[in-house]
């Protein structure tokens, strides 16, 4: 189908470029500290600020993609920010840095919010885990692809042009693609057939979805399933923390050189990406979303709180899981946004994405801080795994508590349609 081969691929690739931009500063951090004479401190704070940036335009980001419109709103956002990523690079001291940080985090906060709106307008429930899961390939694609093209531009140039390159000369492509392909709705999308578009709206209105929203931020903020979701979210951003904490200085010291370190680091962000794909499918196929998100955190909740009882020398054993960890560390999203899709009221919809990807970031900026201490105190890893891994567990049962909710929403459609799904599936899906 069209919106499969056209809205996700624009959707992932606008991302993607969005993800080098934010985390490219992690490369050009050792030529800052010489160029700049930045102190540790400064380092991390110009690194930081990206996030108080990032937390200002997440609520308005859903609310304006709902209530005007995503293709444009997102449009004017990638315009800013590839100005502010530019703008990095003609910096020369480090109050400037900070302040195109900042501006490069507010102009990129309200685009995931909108690309998240988006597909909620173009997939129904029943498709919406894959969907998801499709757009969640930004975090293994971008990983694998931001090493070795900042690698090659630092080789031949320096951080600047770095900075300058990822933040002009990718964004002129999507920009292009995002204008040219992307639509609103799909009744605004003239390339869609008249049996996909009917398709779409019939099963988006036999799950009991409106198809136009008009959220408010006053039903955001006041929405106690929100604030659930948000909790949730957070707890699983400090878990991911948590892996990206021990893994890599462990990989360092048990497979020794660069280059190997290099390409072993490689096999997680694969596996992570058919694992987001193959969960994110099941869910879709036979129902039971809650249910594979607590499996999914159960796994990151053992390989977590069992990471600090590895040692370097059991080097397999390490890159084994380095592979489950990293695979179960974002596996959920999928099935975790379909539901959050569903059981968030429409009048809640775009702004309570917003505070769900807003809040949820905190976990984020804190987990450092949290994690550091904890090191201090114990002089190592391991009480710092153990809880990152009971925080992956907390978030597992907080899913259990949607079980209910989501049952009672998948198995009642609205008086006067089918009680059928996309494409002839069953509307009603165990959960």
């Amino acid at each position: 189908m069209k919106r499969w081969t056209r809205i996700l691929p624009v959707i992932v690739f606008v991302y993607i470029i969005c993800y080098i931009d934010r985390t490219n500063i992690s490369f050009a951090l050792p030529h800052l500290q010489v160029d700049m004479h930045l102190s540790g401190a400064q380092q991390g704070f110009a690194s930081g600020v990206f996030f108080w940036g990032y937390l200002l335009l997440q609520v308005p980001g859903g609310y304006m993609a709902e209530r005007w419109s995503a293709k444009r709103w997102v449009a004017i956002l990638m315009v800013l920010w590839s100005a502010a990523a530019v703008a990095s690079g003609l910096t020369h001291n480090y109050t400037e840095l900070v302040l195109t940080r900042f501006l490069l985090g507010l102009a990129e906060g309200g685009v995931q919010p909108a690309l998240m709106s988006t597909i909620r307008s173009w997939f129904p429930f029943a498709e919406r885990s894959r969907a998801y899961a499709i757009f969640k390939l930004y975090t293994p694609i971008a990983a694998i692809v931001a090493a070795p093209f900042s690698g090659v531009i630092l080789t031949y140039a320096d951080w600047r042009w770095m900075f300058i390159i990822q933040g002009g000369a990718p964004l002129v492509l999507g920009l292009v693609a995002w204008l040219v392909i992307m639509r609103d709705t799909p009744a605004k999308a003239e390339w869609l057939s008249a049996t996909e578009r009917n398709h779409i709206e019939k099963s988006r209105t036999a799950e009991g979805e409106p198809l136009e929203h008009r959220g408010t931020f006053k039903a955001a903020f006041s929405s106690p399933i929100v604030w659930r979701f948000a909790l949730i979210y957070t707890l699983t951003q400090l878990g991911l923390l948590g892996l990206s904490m021990w893994l890599p200085s462990v990989l360092k010291t048990a497979f020794h050189t660069d280059m190997k370190v290099g390409l072993v680091a490689m096999l997680p962000q694969i596996a992570a990406g058919l694992a987001i794909i193959l969960i994110g499918r099941s869910a879709d196929r036979h129902g039971r979303h809650a249910t594979h998100m607590v499996a999914v955190l159960g796994v990151g909740a053992v390989v977590l709180a069992g990471a600090g009882l590895i040692s370097a020398q059991q080097k397999w054993l390490v890159l084994g899981a380095m592979i489950l960890g990293t695979a179960a560390s974002i596996a959920w999203y999928g099935p975790f946004w379909a539901t959050v899709t569903k059981l968030t009221p429409a009048a809640a919809a775009g702004a309570g994405i917003g505070i769900i990807n807003g809040v949820g970031n905190l976990g984020g900026f804190f987990g450092p801080y949290i994690g550091g201490w904890l090191k201090d105190i114990s002089g190592g890893y391991a009480l710092t795994q153990v809880f990152f891994g009971a925080v992956f567990a907390v978030a597992a049962l907080l899913v259990l508590t949607l079980r209910k909710k989501l049952r009672e929403a998948t198995s009642a459609p609205p008086i006067g349609t089918e009680a059928e799904g996309a494409e002839g599936s069953p509307a009603v899906r165990p959960v």
